[in-house]
């Protein structure tokens, strides 16, 4: 009986039902936004070693290329690095519904949300054709989700299915909806975008080769446009939602061949969104992290779950006692230092469990089962010097393996050989 399902049946879920074939997708459709062709040029396939993998592991034959971005800003259009506060007025624009501007009255909440580069290196593949050869090889049931619990999901075809383990990627706040925490689920904060597919060139004037500009200036009412080389055809942005009627009014030069509102195009992170037990939030929307890219989404499809979920719910226990999103140095040096003694407690308290006393006036009986026990302790306090500083299972691993490449250089097979033998002299 199958136990392991994914919610969601965008590339997210699609590329970790092929990682972990034991699991089954519910979704309406396959593609989620992707299968909408004019969206594609939106969502790029960076060249990482992440992508390069999956490429390969379907046999899709693919090309690195440079993605070439613009800027747009004071009427002109800019190649190079951007300055850093023209950066931080783009990112207040996106951050502003189109039709409040040119009046911004917000201070950018993640600073980190929009950066320009000169280009950015990619795959010569469209999205799409990824998302055709995946979804031709994973399990999927066509039904819709009106209910999950911490046990079960509810479909609208009338079927529960029991479930083990679950992974989520569709957005936050629909998730936490079906699993009936509506106040949860109104605690993300979002704004759509609308996308405009036209034939109009924004910049007709340009010399200079390019896929992607950026507009800065605020009496601009979109933020950014995609030229489709497919088509050759441009997709304009425009932060919040704006009607066909609206478009013709304030951007009268621009013709409208398709129209398409995302709810949650821009997302201003939650590092408070923590999955129950057993569930676990793959992508960005689901994860609620506007950080997150396909290589992250490939790289967690390859990891354990078991670890993952040991991490969220440490995660999610340490939450009740501090707030993830307040960024404050003085208290996450505080809780290290109280998160340090306690693990020493605890590591204490596990020595006591064996006989490590020199004058051994005491015999200790070893229990295994004790020495488990304690171990865990010191383990979790552990873990919560890692919540405190916001570091990831991703972050855990990364260093885990870099340090590791460093600790081996340091100790060459003679002298491994000469410790060994310390060890074992000492023994006896």
């Amino acid at each position: 009986m199958d136990t392991k399902f994914i919610l969601g049946a965008g590339i997210s879920g699609l590329v970790y039902a092929y990682y972990n074939r034991n699991y089954r997708i519910i979704s309406t459709d396959l593609g989620g936004k992707l299968s909408r062709e004019i969206l594609a040029c939106t969502v790029l396939l960076h060249k990482t070693p992440e992508t390069q993998k999956l490429l390969e592991d379907l046999s899709v034959p693919a090309e690195p290329m440079a993605h070439i971005v613009r800027y747009f800003y004071q009427g002109h259009l800019h190649e190079g690095e951007v300055p850093i506060a023209v950066e931080q007025m783009l990112v207040m624009k996106k951050l502003t519904p189109w039709h409040t501007l040119p009046t911004i009255n917000i201070s950018p909440l993640d600073s980190a949300l929009s950066t320009i580069a000169s280009y950015i290196p990619k795959y010569k593949i469209r999205t799409s054709e990824v998302i055709k050869q995946l979804a031709a090889q994973v399990d999927w049931i066509k039904d819709r989700v009106l209910r999950i619990t911490p046990t079960s999901i509810v479909t609208e075809k009338g079927a529960i299915y029991e479930y083990t383990d679950l992974v989520s990627t569709i957005p936050a706040p629909e998730f936490w909806m079906l699993y009936e925490q509506p106040e949860r689920s109104r605690e993300f904060k979002y704004l759509p975008i609308t996308y405009i597919y036209s034939e109009t060139n924004p910049v007709p004037e340009a010399n200079s080769a390019w896929d992607l500009i950026y507009f800065v200036d605020y009496d601009v009412k979109y933020t950014r446009v995609n030229r489709d080389p497919r088509t050759g055809l441009y997709l304009y942005e425009f932060t919040g939602e704006i009607s066909r009627e609206e478009v013709k009014h304030s951007c009268p030069t621009i013709n409208i061949k398709d129209y398409f509102v995302q709810p949650y195009g821009v997302i201003v992170s939650d590092f408070n969104n923590i999955p129950p037990p057993n569930v676990r939030f793959i992508g960005r929307f689901a994860k609620w992290d506007h950080r997150d890219r396909i290589e992250d989404v490939i790289k967690e499809s390859l990891m354990r779950y078991d670890f993952v979920s040991v991490w969220n719910y440490q995660k999610a226990f340490n939450s009740k006692f501090f707030n993830y999103n307040v960024q404050d140095i003085e208290l996450q040096q505080r809780l290290t230092k109280d998160f340090i003694l306690l693990v020493t407690d605890e590591a204490h308290e596990l020595l006591e469990q064996i006989n490590w006393k020199i004058e051994r006036y005491r015999e200790v009986q070893v229990d295994k089962k004790q020495i488990l026990e304690e171990w865990i302790d010191v383990f979790k306090y552990w873990l919560g010097i890692g919540n405190v500083w916001g570091f990831t299972p991703e972050d855990f691993f990364n260093e885990f393996w870099r340090k590791s490449k460093i600790v081996e250089s340091k100790y060459p097979a003679d002298l491994i050989k000469r410790i060994r033998e310390s060890l074992n002299t000492g023994r006896r």
